[in-house]
């Protein structure tokens, strides 16, 4: 059976390079079916490691065998046999640190990495770039323009960071190097951390020469604007006519271009379906100054014909009331929301969204730097007053993933001072039991993460996630495969993972279950009676 080749190929395809290197080695016909599959892609190699190593020792051997400094009766070198079927090349950074090493090997006066980075150049004529580095100013280096000339027309992410120069010079380099990669391009990062006014940029008369060529490769568009000293406007218009194509827009930074950047969003990039507004940086790293305002990210939500389908507020941006306005206009096409570190969203609003949203699939409301943004469990619980019974939520058929920290239950078995005090013996676990009625009733959930991802944030006013207080009601979550509770005060044991496993089929990992009698317990028949299910310990 393992001798048909196109079950072979089947097979290869989902093999890594280590293993597609053994299987090279068991016959000839395994041999010639891997070799493809072994070099098409070297995006893997890394500098240092065994890979590299021998990498950069096969392309010095070819360069010299093929320069005549050392002469050979043998076959020729695997990369004259095989660079024709490089498909994919990481960033020429990247290769130069693979190859240095080789350059002190060999005759005194041997090639050098960057003659080993073009010897290899001209044995994958076919390649593609993954990826280039590109800073201001390259250009007029020989070096640089040797590489560019090479790698422009077959890049697939450009990275282009302008530093302190004149904006004409700027923009002519910024306009040489994106002309000659428009049409492989798919991604493109513009870090504009200063321009310098030195004389007046006027693009119109060039614009009216010259029809803006949409670049129909490109889906993905990062901006990062770090100075107000000078609008980068005749720079970025020039650019914003070429992406009518864009899928994803990643807004790291931005100051007073926000209102023609939004402007230039309505009228050139009508595909636009996922944004990303802010960096994932933690708080000690950046000047809460620089943070995105509230007014700019709900403007930045403003720049959608069609609707978001995915949006994620990183922790450098401000999620307010104006942004949740904003948000308010793509809630039936928004399918993923991702909320970090907005410390100051009310309960009620993340409540709204979920009540809201009939395709929401993926909710992700945390605070990557302490753990503390939480949702109250009444508010979670979202009864009707009139009635006493759960408000109808629109995702409730469509939401997959749910990550968020439910807290302010009343937990008398608990003698931390965080925890409140039950009004009335019996209202903890009433509240507990109403919780598990809420996400009872989410019956696609293939992900449930009530823990704190990180920080030292530890919960005690939470779900005990036993069946005495009410698990049993997630009996219809047939679709959970991760649960995550990590660093909450739950009291799982042995009768709860027995439950979790008969009623959750496709449960495949617990995170969080703690080093004490109870939990240990629980993980040692875990891992005996089920070993398929993962687990992590808090510990």
């Amino acid at each position: 059976m393992l001798d048909l080749p196109e079950l072979l190929e089947k097979v290869f395809q989902h093999l890594d390079r280590h293993d597609l290197t053994q299987c090279a080695q068991v016959n000839k016909q395994w041999h010639a079916l891997t070799i493809p599959h072994i070099w098409q892609d070297l995006t893997c190699i890394r500098p240092g490691d065994t890979t590299g190593k021998a990498f950069g020792r096969i392309v010095h051997e070819d360069y010299l065998q093929e320069n005549g400094f050392i002469m050979s009766f043998q076959q020729p070198s695997a990369l004259s046999k095989y660079g024709h079927l490089i498909r994919l090349l990481p960033d020429p950074d990247d290769l130069e640190r693979v190859l240095r090493p080789q350059a002190s090997t060999g005759p005194c006066n041997g090639p050098t990495a960057h003659d080993l980075l073009f010897h290899l150049f001209k044995h994958s004529s076919k390649a593609k770039v993954k990826s280039l580095r590109y800073r201001s100013g390259d250009l007029g280096i020989d070096k640089m323009e040797s590489i560019l000339a090479f790698t422009l027309p077959r890049l697939r992410s450009l990275n282009f960071q302008v530093y302190p120069r004149g904006t004409q010079a700027v923009f002519i380099e910024f306009k040489h190097v994106l002309d000659q990669c428009s049409t492989t391009l798919e991604n493109l990062s513009v870090a504009i951390n200063m321009l310098r006014a030195d004389e007046a940029v006027d693009m119109e008369d060039e614009a009216a020469e010259e029809e803006a060529i949409c670049w129909t490769s490109l889906k993905d568009l990062a901006l990062r604007h770090d100075h107000d000293t000078l609008d980068a406007g005749p720079l970025l218009a020039w650019m914003w006519k070429r992406c009518g194509q864009l899928e994803r827009l990643y807004v790291r930074r931005i100051d007073k271009s926000t209102p023609s950047f939004v402007q230039a969003m309505l009228d050139y990039m009508h595909h636009l379906e996922e944004i990303t507004i802010g960096d994932d940086t933690y708080s000690w790293a950046w000047n809460p100054k620089d943070k995105i305002g509230d007014d700019v990210v709900a403007a930045l939500l403003s720049g959608s014909r069609h609707g978001w389908k995915s949006v994620s507020v990183m922790s450098t941006a401000k999620f307010g009331p104006g942004t949740m306005n904003a948000l308010a206009m793509h809630y039936s096409t928004l399918e993923q929301l991702h909320i970090d570190g907005s410390k100051g969203l009310p309960s009620c609003d993340l409540v709204q969204i979920l009540r809201s949203c009939p395709r929401l699939h993926t909710l992700w409301y945390v605070d990557m730097d302490n753990g503390r943004s939480v949702v109250d469990s009444m508010e979670f619980i979202d009864l009707d007053p009139d009635t006493g019974l759960l408000k109808p939520w629109l995702c409730e058929g469509s939401l997959k993933r749910l990550t968020v920290k439910i807290s302010g239950i009343p937990r008398p078995d608990s003698e931390n001072e965080s925890v409140v005090a039950e009004a009335y013996p019996g209202q903890g676990r009433e509240i507990q039991s109403q919780v598990y009625d809420r996400l009872g009733r989410l019956t696609q959930l293939e992900m449930l993460n009530l823990g704190n991802l990180c920080g030292s944030f530890y919960q005690y006013d939470c779900l005990e996630m036993s069946l005495e207080s009410g698990l049993d009601k997630l009996s219809g979550l047939k679709s959970i495969e991760k649960m995550d509770l990590r660093k909450l005060e739950t009291k799982i044991g042995i009768k709860e993972i027995q439950w979790m496993v008969e009623n959750w089929p496709k449960l495949s990992a617990i995170y969080g279950l703690h080093d004490r009698r109870r939990d240990v317990e629980a993980v040692e028949w875990l891992q005996e009676s089920c070993p398929k299910v993962a687990l992590e310990r808090f510990l």
